[in-house]
């Protein structure tokens, strides 16, 4: 997808998260690139994402817990995005943007320019996680071609023509991982939380099963729970 938005002359936005996801984009982008699957062009960074590259460069010196390292953004000439992004007008330069927030939220810079790249067919808005369906990326992902999108904060509205895409990069670990990370432990108690009921109960299903001695606790919403 990139490659081709570039080859037809336009400019791809990226919006990413700021912790993990931003450093994880700009890896896989050097890589392609040494490998010769990605175009030559300019790569842009902007926004909190940038800022956090530094810390997590220390942890993954330190620790070796985390895969990045910040020669990344030497390698691919990271350059900054131009100071003031105006409603509805490209950037000077084309290339990919990988810009703060993931999804899309008012007074970023991801949503700038998404105001400037959205109304041409030669661009393209790649997200890369999930968007709230209540935020602009999620309102965007459920608008289709065509129609006006209107970014609020700005005053600014146009046509939906770049291409939008999303592509599902997941930052959590799967049921099965998180299962077998829970029963490693060897914990007297599970407590659930944070999932859909179907999943809670699969989780307790499967606990049960691997070992009936310990003890799996579905808390409801506000009532004490004694561990």
């Amino acid at each position: 997808t990139l490659n081709n938005v570039i080859h037809r002359g336009g400019s791809v936005l990226i919006p990413v998260f700021a912790l993990g996801r931003t450093q994880e984009i700009l890896t896989i982008l050097n890589d392609a690139r040494r490998s010769g699957e990605l175009v030559d062009c300019p790569v842009f960074g902007g926004g909190l994402g940038l800022d956090l590259a530094d810390y997590l460069d220390k942890i993954a010196r330190k620790t070796g817990l985390v895969k990045f390292n910040r020669s990344v953004l030497k390698q691919l000439h990271l350059r900054p995005i131009p100071r003031r992004l105006k409603p509805g007008r490209e950037p000077g330069e084309k290339g990919i943007y990988v810009l703060s927030s993931g999804m899309m939220v008012q007074n970023t810079p991801s949503y700038a320019l998404a105001s400037g790249l959205l109304g041409h067919h030669h661009n393209a808005i790649c997200f890369v996680g999930y968007c709230d369906p209540e935020t602009p990326g999620g309102e965007l992902l459920a608008s289709k071609a065509g129609e006006t999108f209107l970014f609020e904060t700005l005053d600014f509205q146009c046509p939906i023509r770049a291409e939008v895409e999303q592509f599902n990069l997941s930052g959590h670990a799967d049921r099965e991982e998180l299962l077998e990370f829970a029963l490693q432990a060897e914990p007297r108690v599970v407590v659930l939380t944070h999932g859909d009921p179907e999943a809670r109960q699969w989780f307790a299903e499967s606990i049960a099963r691997a070992d009936d001695a310990i003890q799996v606790i579905d808390p409801v919403p506000l009532r004490e729970i004694q561990v």
